[in-house]
């Protein structure tokens, strides 16, 4: 279900989507991190919602193509948003890549984090 709540600064309605559902995608974002970590596989063809070779394929190369935005969207944030200091904006490490390691649901702290806040991602054209 779609969460509707008033902006306190612009007073305009905005909609946010649940954590389980990756804007634009038609798989729940757990299946989708899971392709993506290497979890879900071609050979594990168990379930009638197992996503195609050719949709992981393209998964993939989205985080690819994507890497330096979500980067960029998490130093931004880490700076503007948790007022962590510019040390965040020139660390050398990849901030996604800490997030994967800390937290299992990665794909929905992050995309929660880069659409709630205006972000947006580049789809990959079929």
């Amino acid at each position: 279900m779609i969460r509707r709540f008033r902006c306190k600064n612009c007073h305009s309605y905005h909609n946010e989507l649940p954590d389980c559902l990756s804007p634009y995608k038609h798989y729940e974002t757990e299946v989708i991190s899971g392709v993506l970590d290497g979890v879900v596989t071609p050979e594990d063809a168990d379930s009638e919602d197992y996503p195609s070779m050719q949709t992981m394929q393209r998964w993939l190369l989205w985080l690819q193509v994507n890497l330096t935005n979500i980067e960029g969207y998490l130093r931004s944030a880490g700076y503007s948003i948790f007022r962590l200091g510019e040390g965040v904006l020139f660390s050398k490490g990849s901030l996604l890549e800490a997030i994967r390691k800390k937290y299992q649901s990665w794909l929905e702290i992050i995309l929660r984090l880069i659409y709630n806040s205006g972000g947006f991602l580049v789809p990959i054209p079929w």
